[in-house]
């Protein structure tokens, strides 16, 4: 696995040994980094990598003109890699990392509102199904939310869902930034 474009590009990620973890092919990568920049820049982004993994989608967004990214994993043992990772690339400034469940980082989050807010949450875990109406406070007023997902997931009916693509198993819907209705 590797970064695909900008700066970075061709700079190999490592993936843990003999652990469970499903980093974003480089095929579906490449297909959301696409979607992402015909919507808005990401030169300057502030950047949340929830369920970060190795951190391949946070290290793309920051390869790509990003100016920070913050990577949300529970695994300390993943964790290692994805600041490995970002060590390797000379990013690590720009990277904080969180050891901690994703939803409760979430439920805890207070600071400024992000440009952009990936998840890539385990496809079997059910309390993802509610990240969309979660990551919307947070979400600047020009702010996207990618979501990566099983396919049997639907969210038509969810504000601010703008776009919905399927690659085999995996869906990526996006969502922007909804705006509260003047009382």
């Amino acid at each position: 696995m590797h970064i695909i474009a900008g700066r970075l590009r061709r700079r190999r990620l490592h993936a843990p040994k003999g652990l469970k973890t499903r980093p974003t092919s480089g095929r579906v990568r490449e297909a959301m980094f696409n979607i992402l920049e015909s919507r808005r820049s990401l030169d300057g982004a502030a950047v949340l990598d929830l369920f970060a993994g190795i951190g391949s989608l946070g290290l793309e967004a920051l390869s790509r003109g990003a100016a920070s990214a913050v990577f949300v994993e529970d695994r300390p043992a993943v964790l290692q890699v994805a600041r490995r990772n970002a060590e390797e690339c000379g990013v690590s400034s720009a990277c904080r990392f969180q050891c901690m469940d994703a939803l409760r980082y979430l439920e805890r989050y207070h600071g400024p509102p992000w440009d952009l807010v990936f998840a890539d949450p385990p496809y079997g875990l059910e309390s993802a199904a509610d990240l969309p109406a979660g990551i919307a406070p947070i979400l600047a007023p020009d702010g996207l939310f990618v979501f990566e997902h099983d396919h049997r997931w639907r969210y038509e009916a969810c504000p601010g869902l703008v776009l919905r693509r399927v690659y085999g198993r995996t869906t990526i819907s996006v969502f922007e930034h909804v705006r509260e209705a003047p009382e």
